[in-house]
């Protein structure tokens, strides 16, 4: 953790502390949901990032992973992926539960009136199965036996305040 970032409070105040000691951080660099993320975690740090420390990897999490685990990087990335590539990568967990790095998944019907083609009995079956009860029970377990937690954290039904730490 050569930018001390582990007694960071927030995503921001860790990314402040990397840009100033010009650690190398690896970005996924592909436009992706995590991609995006960091970008609005940047813009709201009031930092540009740039400079041979920042590498854009343009690829997905686990090559962004590999990366970062090769150059001992910081990087940003979603538990799931961290802990099902923990064989072969060895990255730390240096900040957790702030909620600027919530990555929730969603699911919606989509409305039949914006196509002919669209199956609104399906898309409501597979949204009502997402959000079911046994549904979540098993997204609150997948994992765990293997990872000795789990991949994912259910939040269907609950408040955003609720959410996070």
């Amino acid at each position: 953790d050569p930018a001390k970032i582990k007694s960071a409070k927030t995503a921001i105040a860790a990314l402040k502390l990397i840009e100033q000691a010009k650690s190398p951080f690896v970005s996924r660099g592909d436009n992706s949901g995590t991609h995006n993320l960091e970008k609005s975690l940047w813009k709201e740090a009031g930092i540009t990032p740039k400079g041979d420390w920042y590498i854009e990897a343009g690829q997905g999490m686990g090559a962004t992973l590999g990366i970062a685990n090769e150059r001992n990087a910081y990087t940003i990335t979603d538990r799931g992926t961290l802990l099902a590539l923990s064989k072969r990568v060895n990255l730390p967990i240096l900040i957790e539960g702030d909620k600027a790095l919530l990555n929730i998944y969603s699911v919606m019907e989509v409305n039949p009136v914006n196509g002919p083609r669209i199956n609104a009995t399906g898309g409501k079956a597979f949204a009502d199965f997402m959000v079911a009860p046994q549904t979540q029970n098993v997204i609150k377990s997948f994992g765990a036996e293997k990872f000795g937690q789990s991949l994912f954290v259910p939040v269907a039904g609950k408040k955003e305040e609720e959410l996070g730490v």
